[in-house]
């Protein structure tokens, strides 16, 4: 590689024009089938007809919709055979839920090397999720699904970074393994930017709701910085406290406070409440864990960790 062209890739990575960033990298598609499912659902009322015709069209989607719909997850009374009935059980957001996430699980590059662990990786997309919907039904219930989907692909930048900018980006993830900092804070350091903000930029070029966008690009935004976006009263809270999570690649019980902090001071929750969302988060955990093929035992440590520091702190007051 020239001079002229380090000098050009040097100079978009640090200014964050992430359309310079990704003119020549290969950003897998979203499938066509589930680029026009994102569309039908979004519309202000979809067809249901259509819907069924494009989840059909995507067999291996339709499997994993069908599996998901009949898991302990819902508790259906009886089984569900077709996606008309799936549909009609849970509704339009819930389907487009599953369906997004075995679709993202699908289509996001896998990186070589140690830095990154898919596995955990998607372990820790998932549990921050679950935390995320678990969160929001205190004051975003009517927006729980929504909130799921955008903390799922909120850190969806990070495989496509290790890929295509690898160069640049493994130093920032060494930093981050030994490093107290949040991976956001370490990027910023670095570039100027971090990984939600080119988040953003990948689900804008796969035509994603640009509120969901701006929710993705917002979630790493500590309160100071919500507040000053006047993002205090959206589904960005619950995700900004998740997204404070140590989850499986990195725990640690100084994360766990933080996250109980935070949910106490930008959600006005107590110690109870708090409690409840794990409880929540963690009945959930080992079925959709298991329907994206993925080991719940790196998983339920996490959702421990932040249900003792609820504990200690009740206990405190009671002393």
């Amino acid at each position: 590689m020239g001079i002229l062209s380090k000098l050009r890739r040097h100079a978009a990575v640090s200014s964050g024009n992430f359309a310079s960033m990704f003119k020549e990298v290969d950003i897998p598609p979203l499938p066509a089938a589930v680029t026009r499912l994102l569309a039908e659902i979004n519309k202000p009322e979809p067809d249901i007809d259509r819907l069924v015709g494009l989840i059909s069209s995507i067999p291996e989607i339709t499997v994993k919709v069908i599996k998901t719909v009949n898991s302990p997850l819902f508790g259906l009374r009886s089984p569900v055979s077709n996606i008309k009935h799936a549909i009609t059980l849970l509704g339009f957001q819930q389907i487009r839920t599953i369906a997004l996430a075995f679709a993202t699980m699908d289509s996001l590059p896998k990186p070589e090397g140690d830095l990154f662990d898919h596995e955990a990786f998607w372990t820790d997309s998932l549990l921050q999720a679950m935390l995320s919907r678990s969160f929001s039904k205190k004051r975003f219930a009517a927006q729980s699904e929504d909130v799921f989907t955008a903390s799922l692909l909120a850190d969806v930048a990070l495989p496509v970074l290790l890929c295509a900018w690898r160069e640049y980006y493994e130093p920032v993830i060494e930093e981050w393994r030994f490093s107290a900092k949040r991976l956001s804070e370490i990027e910023r350091e670095h570039f100027g930017w971090d990984h939600a903000q080119a988040g953003a930029w990948i689900l804008r070029l796969w035509e994603f709701p640009e509120e969901m966008v701006c929710y993705v690009g917002a979630h790493n935004l500590v309160w100071d910085e919500i507040i000053a976006h006047e993002l205090n009263d959206t589904m960005v809270v619950p995700m900004a406290v998740s997204a404070l999570s140590s989850g499986v690649l990195k725990a640690g019980i100084q994360h766990a406070e933080e996250v109980f902090g935070a949910a106490i001071q930008w959600l006005s929750m107590n110690e109870a409440e708090f409690t409840d969302c794990m409880l929540d988060a963690k009945a959930s955990l080992s079925e959709v864990l298991e329907l994206f093929g993925l080991q719940e035992s790196k998983a339920g440590p996490v959702l421990d960790e932040l249900s003792a520091v609820a504990d200690s702190k009740h206990g405190e007051e009671e002393m």
